[in-house]
């Protein structure tokens, strides 16, 4: 299961791909990109375990990319008509499309067999949870960081800081 470093780099890959270069296009890009592991927030409020309700909610299924691309749709319709302007469909079918794949790439990632330590279910420590998700996050910056650069250099995408 992919960390928050390899969601992270997955989104930015995939936003810089699609043409996003403001920082809260940025932002918002690897929000949605960590979006499904919002489980874990939703279990520690629910149940008090963190773990508890981690992938056995709608947020790590096939069809949480659609339902979030679609209310990125309405919400880029909206922003359109709130300016004053009446919606194309390329204002609104694109940012959905991008929030798709974002949030897709969380649901296909975590799956992947890399060689991640494992983690009891409930460490008695803290300190051994800490250890065991940071190699998990070399793990990834090795892996997917070098898949990104390899990507946008693919794509011609030089210069990988975010524009103003």
């Amino acid at each position: 299961m992919a960390t928050p470093v390899g969601h992270t780099i997955a989104g930015y890959m995939l936003a810089r791909a699609a043409g996003v270069k403001s920082r809260p296009g940025l932002m918002l890009a690897l929000g949605a990109a960590n979006l499904p592991d919002i489980d874990f927030l939703l279990g520690y409020v629910a149940n008090g375990d963190a773990l508890s309700l981690h992938k056995e909610v709608i947020t790590h299924k096939r069809s949480f990319p659609l339902l979030v691309g679609a209310a990125t749709g309405v919400a880029a319709a909206a922003a359109s008509l709130i300016r004053g302007r009446r919606p194309t469909p390329k204002d609104v079918l694109r940012p959905a499309a991008i929030a798709t794949a974002l949030v897709s790439s969380h649901i296909v990632m975590d799956p992947l067999p890399l060689p991640y330590d494992s983690m009891p279910a409930r460490s008695s420590s803290w300190l051994e949870a800490l250890a065991t998700q940071g190699w998990n996050a070399v793990i990834d910056m090795a892996v997917y960081g070098i898949l990104a650069i390899l990507a946008l250099e693919r794509l011609g995408i030089n210069g990988y800081a975010p524009k103003e």
